[in-house]
């Protein structure tokens, strides 16, 4: 059985990747994160503007 990963780039904020339909990580995009590589929220107060995309990774 294959496993289904996602990456998607939510608007204006992190990188979630979701592991057969679960988000298992987030990720900063804005580069301001104190506890990097994982987002922890900088992203709003700074006013990191980014849009959305979604990678589906296969085999």
């Amino acid at each position: 059985m294959m496993t289904n990963v996602k990456i998607i780039a939510t608007e204006n904020g992190p990188l979630l990747v979701e592991v057969d339909g679960k988000t298992t990580v987030t990720l900063c995009r804005c580069g301001r994160s104190q506890t990097q590589p994982s987002c922890d929220g900088t992203h709003a107060k700074i006013g990191f503007k980014a849009p959305s995309s979604e990678i589906k990774v296969t085999e």
